[in-house]
């Protein structure tokens, strides 16, 4: 469900649904969050009141930065309001609280800090609530208080709404790096994350005391930009070496300590949404994505050389299919051209795969997609242009690895050939349908033509055949699958007039062909996983 399915179920009290106003302001709470809990290194989440007796977690973030003491986000959890008192607090006194939860994490307790979210007219609209390990809440309080007090000022902001532009940063990890810069441009505290990466590129600097100017050009360029716009901004630097680092700007404002968010004294409107213009501060984050943009590079030239030898593999095929085709011509015995004109689309069935391929390697294969230039390529090589046929395809798009996607190309080739030589041979006109559909794990393909019965005493496991030897060695051995093939046995003239109906449309037109004689094969595997590949 999402986050406007859930605002709709909140209750404001005492005045009856929540107003959109207030709906307006929880959703730029949200937008602000993943951000806050990566910075924060804690689960946040955000709580409505559905009654007086039930809560709603509107919103979970777990963070990127450090471990999260839940298996699962929990947003969309409907919790009973007594086992959650300083949320049930905060909505009816307005005052919030800390409290260490019996949850273990890592053999660690957690804090769990609460403080009720006001709308511009005093009504508690949501709860705040910030969950951190007991082992990061320790390292966090024996941190520069220059860092802690920034931290405080973040989740102020992003409590109010207040937080412009966050929903646009990218993650924050364990191992990127933060300083925070005063309004006068001086660096008040770096991490040592932060410090090894400007000591790494040849930069002298201070844990604290430093002007950001004396940094890159790109950091007094990005806190100038962000303390004159109030917005948080992200920028992507490369260097001439091919050094990357990505900086996120984030503007803080002064903010009360969380002893007077959780007392809500009668000063309660400073901590309420409102309008701000001057920035206190930045933060900047800085995450080196060097070594990341190399290995994609390198493995997009070799996605593009992997594509190139599809191609030039498709291309050969298709030339081998060539020369076959002008052997055909050749010769004189016609069970010889038949068997030179099978192997061509045999060669073309598996150039097809390669096609697909050199498109793009990493996406997997519509075999409706499949289908549909199969038919095609198997209808311009073998079929006979005394014959009128037509071949339909229906059903879904289901997508398919290269490896299945390669048998189950010959498959198709071997059957609508089959479908197309023996099932409609000696008929001046009939039609091929191929149906498709996938129940669960199981894809299902099943080929039918309007041309003759099968005969009484037909055994596929028995044909001599050997196009039906492939299709039953790809469909057991590659697909593990199984293959019948049977006749099409006409239904009674009454239940077939149904049947004629059904298929009916509107103003007589038809929904699909249906085929009341003739032979069908019912392919049917298991599907792969996409990332088998």
């Amino acid at each position: 469900m999402t986050l406007d399915s859930f605002l709709s179920q909140l209750q404001l009290y005492p005045t009856g649904k929540l107003r959109e106003q207030d709906q307006h302001q929880i959703r730029r709470i949200d937008l602000a969050l993943p951000i806050t809990a990566d910075v924060s290194r804690a689960d946040i989440l955000l709580y409505g009141r559905l009654s007086e007796q039930r809560l709603l977690i509107l919103r979970h973030v777990m963070p990127n930065s450090i471990s999260s003491h839940y298996p699962e986000a929990v947003s969309g959890r409907n919790v009973a309001a007594g086992e959650q008192p300083l949320v049930v607090h905060a909505f009816s006194h307005g005052r919030g609280g800390r409290r260490q939860l019996e949850i273990v994490s890592s053999g660690a307790p957690v804090i769990q800090d609460v403080v009720p979210v006001f709308s511009p007219d005093g009504h508690v609209i949501a709860a705040f609530v910030v969950e951190t390990n007991m082992i990061a809440h320790e390292r966090q309080r024996r941190r520069d208080p220059n860092f802690r007090r920034a931290v405080l000022w973040l989740q102020t902001l992003c409590m109010r709404g207040e937080l412009s532009g966050a929903e646009g940063l990218s993650h924050f990890g364990l191992y990127d790096g933060i300083y925070v810069v005063d309004r006068s441009r001086l660096v008040t505290y770096m991490s040592g994350i932060t410090a090894n990466l400007f000591r790494s590129i040849g930069l002298a600097v201070d844990l604290g005391g430093q002007q950001v100017s004396e940094l890159e050009p790109q950091d007094d360029a990005l806190v100038d930009e962000v303390l004159n716009s109030n917005v948080c901004i992200e920028q992507r630097n490369e260097t001439a070496d091919g050094r990357v680092w990505v900086r996120k700007g984030l503007p803080l404002h002064r903010a009360p300590t969380w002893r007077l968010l959780w007392l809500r004294t009668p000063r309660w409107s400073l901590f309420r949404s409102m309008e701000r213009t001057s920035v206190d501060a930045v933060m900047v984050l800085i995450h080196n994505a060097t070594d990341a943009v190399a290995k994609q590079r390198e493995l997009n030239v070799k996605s593009a050389i992997i594509q190139e030898v599809h191609h030039r593999v498709k291309n050969n095929l298709q030339t081998i299919a060539a020369i076959l085709r002008i052997q055909a011509r050749r010769v004189q015995g016609e069970e010889a051209r038949q068997q030179l004109s099978d192997a061509v689309n045999r060669i073309l069935s598996v150039a097809v795969i390669h096609e697909f391929l050199s498109e793009d390697e990493h996406q997997p294969i519509n075999i409706r997609d499949l289908c549909q230039r199969i038919a095609y390529q198997v209808q311009k090589v073998a079929g006979n242009p005394e014959q009128e046929i037509a071949i339909d395809i229906h059903g879904p798009n289901i997508r398919l690895p290269a490896s299945q996607a390669t048998p189950v190309a010959m498959v198709l080739n071997e059957l609508v050939l089959n479908a197309l030589e023996h099932g409609l041979g000696g008929h001046s006109k009939g039609r091929i349908v191929i149906d498709l559909s996938e129940e669960g794990n199981m894809v299902q393909v099943v080929i039918r033509n309007s041309g003759s019965s099968l005969p009484p005493d037909f055994d596929p496991r028995q044909s001599q055949s050997l196009g039906l030897q492939i299709v039953q060695t790809l469909v057991q051995d590659d697909l593990k699958g199984e293959l019948q093939i049977s006749s099409i046995t006409p239904p009674p003239i009454g239940d077939a007039h149904e049947v004629s109906q059904e298929a009916q449309g509107q103003n007589g037109e038809s929904k699909e062909a249906v085929i009341l004689h003739g032979t069908q094969a019912r392919v049917t595997f298991p599907k792969r996983s996409l990332k088998v590949d």
